[in-house]
């Protein structure tokens, strides 16, 4: 590496890199720079809710580039996109083009162009954790469900009863495996992912071998996957959002979880299952609290999808199970139950008086967000994630 500004040293002389730090590689940085800068100067804008994401109009078609790193994802017609390319050569780009959509960010995508569906799958992930824990659940019984229903984690209070280092190790290994796998396929793992991650740096026995079970129902049910499929029935762009909470579900802390799905055109794009930050003292201010996150992740959904011209049908419908929560987000008032609750949760308020959002009653059996704040049942879990999992298996036309 070069001689830093202000060392005494020859102009000559260099330096040899033995590690690398962090903040001390740039070219990511200098790429994502340069391409932004070039993508700019042939028409692209970035989208004010994601730098990431940029888009251009050509008289009424659109082009849209989604940037991961160095993987770049384009969508728009045949000829915009080859003129891209040429553009993107011509400005001194090395690029590796591949035709048809079919695996992005190690995620396989299946089409069946005959139901006008897709598929996202991970594969690759699977086959690894298949490699990695294959031999200690090869002989498992084929479970139902991802988690226990009921189970809950609690961490050891005794050093003893924690597994050893190597363990531990391979568990922190397990769980990561599985945090991305929830991430971009398989939104029926969130709540129990979210249970094992509480142990990161200390798990017991019992907590270890809930983890290979979660494991062995992943492999068994390695050709499940996310279904996209739009309503065809839907005439104008439509978000519905289904919220839950586990009121004081920590036994230890007391916190709830939040958990909530967001369909845009019936098709699943964001879901969550994840801790609050602070004690609710009644299941309605639980309740409040987790439609107050789901609001915040569908205003940026909102707006993202502003930046690529498609306008939402307002007021977006936001599902409950609960109906003092309903009546807190509907009345801006201030009473001794809820004089105590953080001002930025009223920000529900603000929203549906503006009429972008509108709370609605939904029965609990029929919440799809049930699964994402408990584990449930075998007969609860199917009836919920019907709605946005498939089983590969012999029934796409690719």
């Amino acid at each position: 590496m070069n001689i830093p500004e202000g060392m005494n040293a020859d102009p000559t002389d260099c330096l040899l890199l033995t590690k690398t730090i962090y903040g001390l590689v740039q070219s990511a940085r200098e790429f994502y720079k340069k391409l932004i800068s070039v993508l700019k100067t042939i028409g692209f804008k970035e989208n004010k809710s994601d730098p990431c994401l940029l888009s251009k109009w050509s008289q009424n078609d659109i082009l849209i580039i989604g940037i991961y790193v160095d993987d770049c994802l384009v969508i728009g017609k045949e000829p915009q996109i080859n003129q891209l390319i040429v553009e993107l050569k011509e400005n001194g780009f090395s690029l590796k083009i591949e035709n048809n959509l079919t695996d992005y960010l190690s995620c396989r995508v299946i089409k069946d162009y005959d139901m006008n569906r897709v598929l996202i799958l991970q594969p690759h992930l699977i086959n690894n954790l298949q490699a990695k824990f294959g031999k200690e659940v090869e002989r498992k019984r084929v479970y139902k469900t991802p988690g226990t229903p009921r189970f809950k984690i609690v961490r050891p209070s005794d050093e003893d009863d924690a597994i050893d280092e190597n363990l531990q190790s391979r568990y922190r290994s397990g769980v990561g495996m599985l945090l991305y796998l929830t991430k971009y396929s398989r939104p029926d793992l969130c709540n129990v992912v979210r249970e094992l991650s509480k142990c990161m740096d200390k798990a017991t026995m019992g907590t270890y071998l809930e983890m290979l079970r979660v494991i062995k129902f992943v492999i068994d049910t390695k050709n499940f996957g996310l279904r996209v499929q739009p309503e065809r029935k839907l005439k104008n762009w439509s978000l519905r959002v289904f919220c839950d909470s586990d009121w004081a579900g920590d036994s230890e802390t007391r916190i709830s979880v939040t958990g909530f799905i967001v369909y845009l055109m019936n098709v699943p794009v964001c879901w969550r299952s994840k801790a609050q930050k602070g004690v609710t003292l009644s299941s309605s201010e639980a309740e409040y609290v987790a439609i107050s996150e789901a609001v915040k992740e569908i205003k940026f959904i909102y707006y993202l999808l502003q930046g690529i011209g498609i306008d939402i049908e307002l007021p977006i419908i936001v599902k409950t199970d609960n109906i003092g929560a309903i009546f807190m987000a509907q009345n801006s008032s201030s009473g001794v139950r809820t004089c105590h609750v953080d001002t930025r949760y009223h920000y529900i308020c603000e929203n549906v008086e503006d009429g972008i959002i509108k709370i609605e009653f939904v029965k609990s059996m029929e919440n799809d967000s049930n699964i994402f704040t408990k584990n449930v049942t075998q007969e609860i879990y199917e009836k919920h994630v019907k709605n946005f999992l498939e089983d590969s298996t012999g029934e796409y036309n690719d």
